[in-house]
């Protein structure tokens, strides 16, 4: 009897934990119903200051804004009080605080609710009534009120746009918008350019259109690093004919709209197959408009009669700043393929004429660059003596690359074909050459000695 009654108050004893623990689960989850979910989602931050990080920088009446402040927590002390209040700007300018919360070092995250009246605000960051940090935000509707145009509907792959951007307020610029080139309908994150960011008022801001044939749109978005409806503004439909072929590897790496950007293009290539072999008459074109890029001068072309088979302008300009110079003979041989070494020596060159006060091309040989011999090629035998100093400096600068297993491809180490065209230049490859100069090496200080 006694087994029986223990039995059954045991029993009894697991129905009263079961409810108990029914009850302490229903709490609990009640108590996380009750936290605004975006605190414990906080979803990519976008917007903000090295303090404090908000998720965007306009918000709807009465919704939750969630913000990271991480990047003050550490100093907050215990004793500190530390405050991120609301002020809503009046008609009068002035400011009127609203809602605040308190920050600790116990957490990085928190939430504000959004005032229910639409209009302008600020965040402020106090820490024992010292104001630290002003975050701009706005209630209501996005203030997208930018335009933008463009000089023209239909270009020439390359060609540069010319837009017009108007009515960018303050609010605008503070949260980074830009305009971007896109293709007809592509997603926001879909860029096929560099992001051109905007000031306040009207402004005109350079595009370059996409070496690609095809329907394009530029777009004007007020918000940068956060890509959607919300904060897409508007867009301008133009189309692009006459591109040039390109390469896989020269069209991932948009060289093509690089090369146009820092203004080394040459008309000539414009429109051309990029994989076929660069002249040196079209490296002469590439070599004295990077030079024009590094030092900002223009290049003054050489006297007329300088060479007996061309008195092309760019050649001679080529040849006055010391990039370039003849085969002998008064020639030039401008339709001569222009091989790597070669290539390699004459964008040295240019480099040099840049930086080196007192540099020419006479001079050369007083002047010896001073860089990190990297280990030889397995066909360095086939360097010539002139171009090994300008080889290995670029190789150095991973400016230019070898041709794999660990070959340079110099020249032709034969007659045949295929060793003429693996030692050959290409126009694509020139062209990456002279971008990489330009974002790796310009404005840099080079390291020589002369004697």
């Amino acid at each position: 009897m006694k087994k029986a009654v223990s039995a059954t108050l045991a029993l009894v004893n697991v129905q009263k934990l079961r409810k108990s623990l029914a009850i302490i689960l229903c709490i609990t989850i009640m108590s996380v119903a009750l936290i605004p979910a975006a605190v414990s989602r906080l979803t990519a931050l976008a917007y903000g200051n090295e303090y404090i990080q908000l998720e965007k920088s306009n918000f709807d009446p009465n919704e939750v804004i969630n913000f990271d402040y991480s990047g003050y927590r550490s100093q907050i002390k215990e004793d500190d009080l530390v405050y991120l209040t609301i002020f809503q700007k009046l008609t009068s300018g002035d400011y009127e605080e609203g809602e605040r919360r308190s920050l600790t070092s116990d957490e990085s995250t928190s939430w504000l609710n959004a005032p229910a009246e639409s209009g302008d605000y600020q965040l402020r960051l106090t820490r024992n009534d010292v104001l630290i940090s002003t975050i701009p935000f706005t209630v209501g509707k996005a203030d997208n009120d930018g335009t933008i145009t463009i000089d023209k509907t239909a270009y020439t792959a390359l060609d540069p746009i010319t837009v017009t951007v108007s009515e960018i307020t303050e609010q605008m610029v503070t949260t980074k918008a830009f305009i971007s080139i896109y293709e007809k309908g592509a997603e926001h994150d879909d860029k096929l350019g560099d992001t051109k960011f905007v000031t306040a008022g009207s402004s005109t801001q350079t595009l370059f259109a996409p070496n690609k044939n095809g329907e394009f749109e530029v777009r004007l978005y007020c918000m940068d690093n956060l890509y959607i409806d919300e904060t897409f503004v508007m867009s301008v439909p133009f189309t692009v004919s006459g591109a040039s072929d390109t390469s896989g590897w020269a069209q991932d790496q948009n060289i093509a709209e690089r090369a146009a950007q820092y203004g080394i293009i040459p008309e000539s290539l414009k429109g051309a197959d990029w994989t076929k072999r660069i002249t040196r008459a079209e490296f002469a074109a590439v070599a004295f408009r990077l030079y024009e890029n590094l030092t900002g001068k223009p290049a003054t072309p050489a006297p007329a009669g300088t060479f007996t088979d061309t008195s092309d302008p760019d050649v001679l300009k080529a040849y006055s700043i010391g990039a370039v110079n003849g085969m002998g003979d008064g020639r030039f041989a401008p339709n001569d393929s222009l091989t790597r070494e070669q290539m390699a020596t004459m964008l040295t060159r240019v480099l040099k004429a840049a930086y080196i006060p007192g540099w020419t091309l006479d001079t050369d040989s007083q002047f010896t660059l001073n860089f990190t011999q990297p280990a030889l090629f397995a066909d360095d035998a086939l360097i010539s003596d002139y171009a090994r100093q300008s080889v290995y400096f670029m190789f150095a600068n991973e400016i230019i690359g070898g041709t794999g297993n660990n070959n340079f491809s110099p020249r032709a180490a034969s007659t045949s074909e295929a060793a003429i065209s693996a030692a050959s230049a290409t126009r694509e490859q020139s062209l990456a050459i002279a971008v990489r100069m330009v974002e790796n090496l310009k404005d840099k200080p080079i390291e020589y000695s002369q004697g």
